[in-house]
């Protein structure tokens, strides 16, 4: 089965989906995203665009996600959709 990330993931960063998306604080994802994904990408140079979503948004490290975690990622961005 193959999931699509949420559109929110082509612009958020995985720190910020982290601790900003309601629903991923204080569960196993919440340290993955921070001691897998983050790393991935930390420490790197930052381009002279002053936001790279290219390099760092959450959409380019979907792979690193088992299926049950993706699911979990897009329900919450949807329930963050619908607040805003």
């Amino acid at each position: 089965m193959r999931i699509k990330p949420h559109s929110l993931f082509s612009v958020w960063s995985p720190d910020e989906v982290a601790e900003c998306l309601n629903g991923i604080g204080n569960s196993p994802l919440y340290s993955k995203i921070w001691n897998e994904i983050v790393p991935l990408y930390k420490g790197k140079p930052r381009s002279d665009v002053p936001d790279d979503f290219d390099r760092r948004c959450l959409k380019k490290y979907w792979s690193k996600f088992t299926n049950e975690e993706k699911l979990r990622l897009n329900e919450c961005a949807e329930k963050q959709n619908e607040q805003h």
